[in-house]
């Protein structure tokens, strides 16, 4: 029975629930009473059937001690003999089976076993019994109980004696072990290692739970119960009547609409125990919830984040050590559809591993688009009006908080708008993010509805001052998404319809931003005149516009530095501190970007041994704010990388860039930040004569750059020169040459003091020694040089690679 929708599971639930107190005859009647559908009337039973299961076989996991206490009847009687073993007690009693503790006595050897046989009333199931047994048989793994034999029993029922396992549910072993989160990790992990191996041997569990998954006296995993087992090989799915021995809890949505298990389904299954096992409850079971209820939670709604269930008193694990990546492990575990899951249960079990190895996991890739994918599934008919709908947003987001700057008084309001602003901000930016490329087909991407949402903003509203706002909220969002091409046209745009230009504080708040991204896009000529439009307005009051002045300072800052005067740059960026401190105390992004310039400008003027303090200030804020897979986090251990490779340390700089690249592209995607840390990655490996693998890097990053920086941007230029420079030392001649002639016209015009120009000497003169003309080699060679000492501070790094490709020059080598 496939695809229940909602309206017939609340029919479900409505009728299971008046029947599951009733003896067996009496839901017969009741069921015939009420005249449902064949669907509704099957699924109700199935549901009956399933709640009937106790035991360590099939359905609900008995409470510890539970099985005692119900004192099961038995069929066997202990000191009975079934084969070559005795019988010694009941051990459970299950939908299709009993399982005995028995033992075989030999004269050098006495063994427990686990006697299963079927049940004298589930005869006509022992085709599906000796099914198991086989599939049994094929299984050798320490993870696994074995199989030791099998036969008749003198009664005629087939039976199997397992491997006995004295231990506890590994629920219970955490539990009563007090294990921490490694601990539990690594269970969990070893659980993988024994399903993986029944996958490659063809065999589906298919009913994963604690209860069948028991820790040894030894601390071992032994997984057990392949009762409902699928054979991957099999052409037929198993009969419809076993579909109710799985238990609902940790089933997954496929199972529980009839359709065919795979290896997802298992995947699943560990997923819910990984999130019972970290946050010390299930993600379906609510207390007194019947069957049907969890079903329907299961099919139609997303499970809690597991760090939220844990934010409890007496959660095993804080939540704090469950925040982000293991969220996002279970959750990939426990996608609803079986395509978005792990791969396999190894994929799984691997991601664990990079999270106690700490190292990017896998399921971060691609949780952004997933989740936003989810959204515009879900609200198919908002997406449909998500340009109106975004405006909307924005409005609520800039408009509240522009009203709430206009008088003193309000100044605390603004704050705290600021903040709500700000979370809106971040949370449409990590919603955008990722869903840059483009589906194809009537939904549209949640990036186009933001392109979409810039375009029809400038076309659509008037010029007042709450215009203006929405324009510079948008354009905030796109510098979030580091696209500061989109935000610079957005601006454009605006200033053209003339936006903002009643006021005096809009229309500097926009030339703020303009010379923002003047400044990112290397139209240094536009900067100061944006500026000094904008700085009079903000000093006119400069307790109400602290941030506005900040960034001014900031942005004199910066073209001060491209201007060669970095140590003034420097002084600009130190003398604000206390101020930024203080401004940006609600807004750890844009602190954290002041401290990542002065570090930039310390790199640039060598002055290395002021980094340190720096480093500091701006790690505190970074742990206080959780943001060590920010843009800004990013960006500090890039600097960090970078220092290292100031100090002639190109070992330790290339695994800070390796792992970063890997970070970045998880978080980020094809950002700009990514094309800079491939770039400052390759250099690590030119330093290291690794020129294939910088080449790889270069050619990655520049298209990345043209994208999103555009093709006169500094770093855009840079790319290419080290790309044609690798590409010189590793034999690609035709290629070094053409990038090079697509970017010396953009870099012959700049002033002959610009590192750019110096670089792109020193990757013509590789290129020319390449080709075997030494002389040119050296005289590029020599204005390289004369550039880089031209930088002062800021060249020394570019100075010192010089002497071993002069002596290559020098000596034809």
């Amino acid at each position: 029975m496939n695809q229940t929708d909602k309206d017939e599971w609340a029919q479900v639930q409505a009728l299971f629930e008046s029947l599951v107190d009733l003896a067996p005859a009496a839901r017969e009647t009741g069921l015939a009473k009420a005249n449902a559908p064949e669907k509704i009337t099957h699924k109700v039973r199935e549901l009956l059937a399933s709640t009937d299961m106790v035991g360590i076989l099939d359905g609900r996991a008995p409470e510890l001690g539970g099985l005692e206490s119900r004192a099961p009847a038995a069929s066997l009687t202990a000191g009975q003999t079934i084969g070559l073993f005795t019988i010694e007690r009941l051990l459970g009693r299950g939908g299709m089976g009993e399982v005995y503790l028995a033992h075989r006595t030999s004269a050098d050897f006495d063994q427990a076993v686990a006697l299963k046989l079927l049940r004298i009333e589930a005869a006509e199931q022992g085709h599906l019994f000796a099914r198991e047994r086989r599939m049994l048989a094929r299984l050798d793994h320490p993870g696994i109980a074995r199989l030791i034999d099998g036969g008749i029993a003198p009664d005629g029922r087939p039976y199997m004696a397992m491997d006995y396992v004295d231990g506890q549910p590994i629920d219970a072993w955490c539990r009563d072990h007090a294990a921490d989160l490694g601990t539990r990790l690594a269970k969990v992990r070893a659980i993988c290692d024994a399903v993986s191996y029944a996958h490659a041997n063809l065999v589906i569990h298919r009913d994963l739970k604690p209860s069948n998954i028991l820790v040894d006296r030894n601390g071992n995993i032994r997984l057990l119960d392949f009762g409902i087992a699928k054979l991957l090989d099999e052409a037929a799915a198993l009969p419809a009547t076993t579909q109710a021995l799985m238990t609902p809890d940790y089933a997954a949505p496929e199972q529980l609409e009839g359709d065919d298990a795979t290896v997802a389904t298992d995947v699943y299954a560990l997923g819910v125990i990984l999130y019972e096992l970290v946050a010390g409850v299930g993600p379906w079971r609510r207390e007194g919830n019947s069957v049907p209820a969890i079903i329907r939670r299961v099919l139609y709604e997303d499970p809690a984040l597991p760090s939220a269930a844990a934010k409890r008193d007496g959660a095993p694990i804080a939540a704090a050590k469950i925040t982000g990546d293991l969220d996002a492990i279970i959750l990939k575990a426990m996608r609803r559809d079986p395509a978005s899951r792990y791969r396999s249960v190894a994929d799984l079990s691997d991601d664990l591993g990079r999270h106690l190895d700490i190292k990017p996991v896998k399921a971060r890739e691609g949780s952004t688009r997933y989740m936003a994918g989810r959204f515009v599934r879900r609200y198919r008919w908002a997406v449909g009006a998500s340009v109106t709908a975004l405006l909307a947003l924005l409005v609520g987001a800039g408009g509240i908080a522009w009203q709430a700057r206009q008088t003193a008084i309000e100044r605390d309001i603004a704050m705290a708008e600021a903040r709500r602003s700000e979370s809106i901000n971040r949370m449409l930016t990590l919603m955008f993010r990722d869903t840059a490329a483009s589906d194809k087909g009537e939904n549209a991407t949640v990036r186009q509805m933001l392109d979409q949402t810039a375009t029809q903003l400038v076309a659509s509203v008037d010029t007042s001052v709450k215009s203006a706002t929405l324009v510079t909220t948008l354009s905030d969002l796109y510098v979030n998404m580091e696209d500061m091409a989109a935000a610079d046209g957005l601006l454009r745009r605006a200033v053209e319809k003339g936006i903002g230009k009643g006021d005096p504080v809009a229309t500097a708040q926009i030339n703020l931003r303009l010379a923002s991204t003047a400044a990112a896009l290397g139209r240094n000529d536009e900067i100061a005149g944006l500026l000094d439009s904008a700085e009079p307005i903000f000093r006119s009051d400069p307790a109400r516009f602290p941030g506005e002045l900040v960034e001014v300072t900031s942005a004199r800052a910066q073209l001060a530095r491209r201007s060669g005067d970095t140590m003034g740059a420097i002084r600009m960026l130190t003398g604000i501190l206390p101020e930024v401190d203080k401004v940006y105390a609600e807004n750890h992004r844009d602190q954290l970007t002041i401290y990542n310039n002065l570090l930039v400008y310390m790199i640039e003027a060598n002055q290395l041994d002021a980094m340190p303090a720096i480093f500091a200030r701006a790690d505190a804020v970074v742990k206080r704010t959780g943001q060590e897979q920010s843009g800004a986090g990013l960006s500090l251990a890039q600097l960090k990388g970078l220092r290292l490779l100031k100090l002639n340390q190109p070992e330790q700089a290339e695994r800070i860039f390796t792992d970063l690249v890997a970070r970045r592209r998880t978080t980020f995607g094809r950002s700009a930040g990514l094309a800079v840390e491939l770039t400052q990655l390759s250099r690590a490996k030119i330093a290291l004569g690794k020129y294939a693998e910088a080449k790889a890097a270069l050619l990655e990053a520049r298209p990345i750059a043209l994208e999103n920086l555009g093709p006169t941007a500094i770093p855009t230029l840079v790319i290419g020169i080290s790309l044609a420079e690798a590409m010189a030392e590793t034999g690609d001649l035709a290629g070094a040459n053409k990038v090079l002639n697509e970017v010396s016209p953009l870099v012959d015009p700049m002033p002959k003091t610009a590192a750019p120009v110096g670089l792109l000497a020193r990757a013509r003169a590789v290129l020319l020694f390449k080709q075997g003309k030494r002389d040119q080699a050296m005289a590029e060679l020599d204005r390289a040089q004369a550039v880089f000492k031209g930088l002062g501070p800021a060249g020394a790094t570019f100075l010192s690679s010089l002497p071993k490709l002069r002596s290559r020059i020098t000596e034809g080598g």
